[in-house]
């Protein structure tokens, strides 16, 4: 009778084959492969192998870099290791560490008994590690990052020592760029200026309270779009928007050349642009249209921005002012408070009609200047409180460059049928 215990074959009735039960060495070394098939699968996991990639190269940088420096120090003595002679005698190596785009770098770097040793490698890779550590802290920073968020991503990224205090002191050294942007000259041929405003925090000594940035875009008769200039003030008020245009003047913004201002109803820039620019004044139709819509019935509204819409798209002056005459006649009793709105300044919301065709859609409303303080805002979300105005100043040349960079790629294309931009107001 046979028994398990002994080492010869048997049959296997599952497998249908003959078989036999494995010897010691056998399970030592299935269970060896196991393990080893596991290590390997967890080592080909995407993060793991690109780690260990990652520190592959680092190595081998790290190894031919310090050979390099071991090659400088030998030309530096003028003699070989071992070589007898020489007042200055090596002294082994000490270890440093420097940032890299694979992590951290480290070196072993030459030392000497006695004096001092030049290694022209090492200068340029400490220059090298900085500058590169300061260009990414700062291209960071002005595409949205927070200074914390930098610091911890470069330094988790290639190893550099930063602190969001060293990510200001990074930023700030483009200061004297941003002065001279500041106070650059307005591009000819500017004939819309577009005006608004926005509150964001800014701390001052011992508190922080909210603060009007005042901002100001132009048009050219071509259509191209340029971010002129903007202003930290207390609050919107006709003084802060005085300021800001007056600056616009000074720094040469043709008040005879320009045709249109566009803004939504406000008495400071009103103020300012009669007094400062004495042009016409472009009330934004969206604003009215959400103020208006907001004051009727659920049941109405489709009726009433029907009705709305056959004032502000039609074709002719006329036009709009039959259409506004049939909003009064239906709506005029039901609706009194949205109608009136509508008819209160209806003049100085049709102004666009007197200007191009082609520019009706981008002059009707100040989505232009809306859209650029979207940036601010969303820029804002990441960055929070502003501590100095230099803070303000990086942050609005940056989201100026950054604009007018994608306003010169994709330059103002008149719609020919306006009816295509009904649903996008």
């Amino acid at each position: 009778m046979l028994t398990n215990s002994d080492n010869i074959e048997k049959i296997d009735y599952r497998q249908g084959a003959f078989s036999r039960t494995p010897s010691a060495n056998e399970m030592i070394e299935r269970l060896a492969y196991r393990q080893l098939r596991t290590r390997v699968k967890s080592t080909l996991q995407t993060g793991t192998i690109n780690h260990i990639v990652g520190q592959e190269i680092s190595a081998m940088i790290s190894e031919a870099l310090s050979a390099q420096l071991a090659a400088e120090r030998d030309a530096a003595l003028g003699s070989q290791p071992y070589e007898r002679g020489g007042a200055i005698k090596r002294n082994g190596y000490k270890l440093k560490s420097l940032p890299g785009l694979w992590g951290r770098l480290t070196l072993r770097r030459p030392v000497v008994r006695a004096g001092s040793l030049s290694l022209p490698l090492l200068e340029a890779l400490k220059a090298a590690g900085t500058g590169l550590r300061d260009m990414l802290a700062m291209r960071f920073w002005l595409r949205g990052c927070s200074t914390r968020d930098v610091a911890r991503e470069l330094n988790g990224t290639i190893g550099a020592k930063m602190s969001h205090s060293t990510v200001t002191k990074v930023t700030n050294a483009i200061e004297p760029v941003l002065r001279e942007w500041e106070t650059r000259t307005i591009p000819k041929g500017i004939v819309y200026l577009m005006l608004d405003a926005i509150y964001l925090p800014v701390r001052r000594p011992g508190f922080i309270r909210k603060q009007a940035l005042l901002v100001a875009l132009g048009i050219t008769a071509e259509g191209q779009r340029h971010m002129l200039g903007f202003l930290l003030g207390d609050k919107e008020s006709g003084d802060s928007w005085s300021a800001l245009v007056k600056d616009l003047l000074a720094r040469g913004l043709d008040r005879n050349a320009l045709k249109l201002v566009v803004s939504d109803e406000h008495s400071g820039i009103e103020q300012a642009a009669k007094e400062l620019l004495n042009v016409p004044h472009q009330l934004c139709v969206v604003h009215l249209m959400r103020n208006c819509t907001a004051r009727v019935a659920a049941p109405h509204r489709k009726l009433f921005l029907e009705l709305f819409k056959n004032i502000f798209w039609a074709k002719t002056r006329e036009a709009a002012l039959t259409a506004a005459g049939t909003l009064q006649g239906r709506l005029g009793a039901a609706y009194p408070k949205a109608v009136g709105l509508v008819m209160r300044r209806l003049d100085d919301h049709l102004r666009f009609l007197n200007e191009p065709e082609a520019f009706w859609t981008l002059l009707m409303t100040s989505n232009l200047i809306e859209r650029f303080n979207y940036e601010l805002r969303r820029r804002l979300n990441s960055a929070g409180t502003m501590h100095s105005e230099l803070e303000v100043l990086k942050l609005m040349w940056s989201i100026s460059q950054a604009q007018e960079d994608r306003w010169a790629k994709r330059p103002w294309k008149a719609y020919k049928a306006r009816e295509r931009e009904v649903a996008a107001v």
